[in-house]
């Protein structure tokens, strides 16, 4: 009778540990269902959890110069997401990490995305890479005036398609 009470408790105790795990991964695979990679095309907004805020630096590199700080509650878009580093592009341009080298949470993925804010960012930063792609060629090359804007269609049409 005792050596059935002890297999009997034993059993338990592994199914118990069993059904733990599964549960946790489980909650895991809830949390992340429906979570996409961040890309230019489809970024993510991540809010900085982390008290002491998030540090956006230039490049990869956790050496590269420091561009801005962000505070605790601020909401970023991502727009690349390697290991624990993150591009983002609003409200700067630069990358953050999303932990500390011990784990430590700094920014966690919103619940609810807003792609409102998103489409604003991806704008932002498209306008930004034009302007300097335009100030870098000179204002568009000897065809087109200082004021050319190669969106526009009506500067694209020459004086004889206008009636």
């Amino acid at each position: 009778m005792v050596e059935n009470l002890s297999t009997s408790a034993v059993f338990k105790d592994k199914l118990g540990h069993v059904a733990s795990q599964v549960l946790h991964k489980l909650d895991d695979t809830v949390q992340n269902l429906g979570k996409n990679r961040p890309t230019e095309e489809s970024p993510l907004n991540f809010k900085v959890t982390h008290k002491g805020g998030a540090l956006v630096r230039s490049g990869y590199e956790t050496t590269s110069s420091q561009v801005h700080q962000l505070a605790a509650g601020e909401v970023v878009t991502i727009v690349e997401l390697t290991g624990r580093r993150a591009r983002i592009i609003s409200p700067v341009e630069g990358w953050v990490s999303t932990e500390t080298k011990d784990g430590t949470q700094i920014m966690r993925a919103c619940h609810v995305q807003r792609k409102s804010v998103q489409n604003e960012a991806f704008e932002n930063m498209f306008e930004a890479k034009f302007n300097r792609l335009k100030a870098k060629t000179g204002g568009g090359g000897s065809t087109s005036g200082p004021g050319f804007d190669p969106r526009c269609e009506s500067e694209r049409r020459s004086p004889s398609h206008s009636m």
